[in-house]
């Protein structure tokens, strides 16, 4: 009959005491006892063996407690402070008696959904471009066509709120306004992380003060561009949201208002 798997050791030791059982009864007393010591003998090694790993055990968590005692909590194990959670606003009111996509009843909802990929994503080669560290000459420049960037900006910002303030479009010639994405301040919302990004905190505030009179559940536009509204509205609500750090809550509850129309 085949014997199960043990470690090596066990075996050793396992064949020794089956042998000792063996001849024990067919040797004269003097190896009985040479035996019987050669058996405390093996039983004194593992004895030991097991203790020099259980004080190894110990050592050892003895070290790591006194290691991480030293360390701040808030980096332990490498991890970065975690953030404030997020508080979602409430929902918006549905009973005001206009039209709102969640009353409207879902004849096809999803009744399957595709699970996000959990396997380690595969490398990809760097696409953006290697900055070196500029020069005195380069950084004057490179400062000068920073601000032509924001001056061209803060021009057209003006022209917008002088001529079609909440309006989606300027025309750059006639100053006319112009709807294409049902008439939800595009170019506003569209601009608000620039706005942010250019240090440009004033019109920023304003901005989002504006964005409360936007009434998503009604339009005069008779067809909706569905990538247009998530890109410009509910991706400008989510962009100023996150780089202004939640400072504004009005940017998250339109967005969800959008998200649920």
């Amino acid at each position: 009959m085949a014997l199960p798997a043990y470690p090596e050791q066990d075996m050793v030791d396992l064949s020794m005491l089956l042998f000792l059982v063996h001849f024990r009864h067919t040797l004269n007393e003097q190896h009985t006892n040479i035996m019987l010591t050669l058996t405390q003998w093996i039983g004194t090694v593992t004895k030991r063996r097991i203790l020099i790993g259980v004080t190894g055990v110990c050592l050892l968590l003895i070290y790591q407690a006194s290691t991480l005692a030293d360390i701040p909590s808030s980096s332990k194990f490498g991890l970065p402070k975690p953030k404030q959670p997020v508080v979602l606003p409430p929902k918006p009111n549905l009973n005001h008696g206009k039209f709102h996509w969640e009353n409207v009843e879902l004849h096809y909802p999803v009744t399957s959904v595709v699970s996000l990929p959990t396997r380690r994503p595969s490398p990809m080669p760097r696409v953006q471009h290697k900055f070196t560290t500029e020069s005195g000459v380069e950084r004057i420049e490179s400062s000068r066509r920073l601000d032509a960037v924001k001056e061209a900006f803060q021009h057209s910002w003006k022209g917008y709120k002088d001529r079609t303030w909440m309006a989606d479009e300027v025309a750059p010639l006639s100053g006319a306004s112009h709807n294409f994405f049902g008439g939800w301040a595009t170019s506003l919302v569209d601009a608000l992380d620039t706005l942010w990004i250019m240090g440009m905190k004033d019109e920023f505030g304003e901005a989002v003060a504006a964005i409360e009179s936007i009434d998503f559940t009604t339009t005069e536009e008779t067809t909706l561009n569905l990538f247009e509204t998530t890109v410009r509205y509910l991706g400008g609500f989510l962009r100023a949201y996150d780089l202004s750090e939640g400072k504004y809550p009005s940017l998250l509850k339109k967005a969800m208002e959008l998200g649920e129309m």
